[in-house]
């Protein structure tokens, strides 16, 4: 048991992280009054430049900055769309969605069976060698990829930049009230340009790190619905990131249940009381098909809340979210 808990952090940790860059992303692109619903195609293409980049050169490094690269472009898409045009958020965001899917389907069958040597697993400076041999959670916090160890430490950039920088917090006043935030000299689309772009390449980094860390392979569609948690994630953290690290974490643990539930047996004897009855639903309940459902269970679970708080005026939803923004002139 304790081998099995040992384990199951350890592939929360990593599970959480691709969740983690993917919902920063997504919380600086709506705190400034921009959703973007293509978060899933961002990380495809991340995923897969970042794959073949590394394939081609051997840096695990330089396909994780081609990654973010690449999710940047196709959030320029957005930002266009949206922002220039004032097309609508939500179809937009779709059809990006579907449009990196599409793309790399198309140009990622070719790298299927290829291999790669990605981020290896490392201590934590400093600290790490000293506190790794802990049990049960040594491994698991103290031994990570460099790509965990930086998401956990932009979520204290984001946090900083959001709520203790001028440019965060004229980010967030954009977000708010946009017409205010113009009259008072902050560049409305200028920095929704910004935010949708920094969203972009944390969504790029999500799915390198997928591809280079997580599994260190390409499989197509291998976000898996990732890219929509994401977005569940920034409503169940309140648009606040501190919040969103015991979310990420939540979220991974339901994850990293589906992996490794095949390592345990939670049945009960075939002489306990009711193990007739019990045990059938145990077991269906813990088939991978089964569990795989259950962080998309929780998603809908978190979105069917978010929607009676906002109806309830509880919900902490910036005031301008998906409200396009025309400047007046005389």
């Amino acid at each position: 048991m304790v081998t099995f808990i040992a384990g199951l952090l350890d592939a929360t940790v990593q599970a959480a992280t691709v969740l983690l860059l993917a919902g920063m992303g997504e919380l600086i692109s709506e705190r400034a009054g921009v959703l973007n619903l293509g978060v899933e195609g961002m990380m495809l293409v991340g995923a897969l430049g970042g794959f073949i980049t590394t394939v081609v050169t051997g840096s695990h490094w330089l396909g994780f900055g081609v990654g973010i690269l690449l999710g940047m472009v196709l959030a320029l898409v957005h930002a266009f769309l949206c922002i220039t045009l004032k097309s609508n958020q939500v179809i937009s965001g779709v059809m990006l969605t579907l449009l990196g899917t599409g793309l790399t389907t198309f140009f990622g069958s070719g790298w299927v069976e290829e291999s790669i040597d990605g981020f290896p697993q490392m201590t934590l400076p400093l600290v790490g060698q000293y506190l790794v041999d802990l049990p049960v959670i040594g491994e698991a916090l103290f031994r990570s990829t460099a790509t965990d160890y930086l998401a956990l430490g932009l979520l204290v950039v984001v946090w900083y930049f959001l709520h203790h920088s001028n440019l965060g917090l004229e980010m967030i006043a954009v977000g708010e009230d946009p017409e205010m935030a113009d009259t008072m000299g902050v560049s409305v689309f200028r920095l929704r340009y910004l935010a949708v772009l920094i969203g972009g390449g944390f969504a790029g980094a999500a799915g390198a790190h997928l591809s280079l860390a997580f599994s260190q392979l390409w499989v197509p569609g291998m976000t898996a619905g990732r890219g929509w948690i994401a977005v569940a994630l920034v409503i169940f953290a309140q648009w606040r990131p501190r919040r969103m690290l015991v979310g990420a974490y939540l979220f991974g643990l339901l994850d990293a249940l589906r992996i490794r539930s095949q390592s345990i047996s939670l049945t009960l004897g075939p002489d306990a009381p009711l193990a007739g009855v019990i045990n059938p639903i145990v077991e269906f309940l813990m088939t991978p098909q089964i569990m795989g459902t259950y962080p998309y269970l929780a998603t809908i679970i978190v979105l069917a809340y978010a929607v009676i708080r906002t109806k309830s005026d509880q919900l902490a939803v910036p005031s301008a979210l998906l409200q396009s923004y025309s400047r007046e002139t005389d």
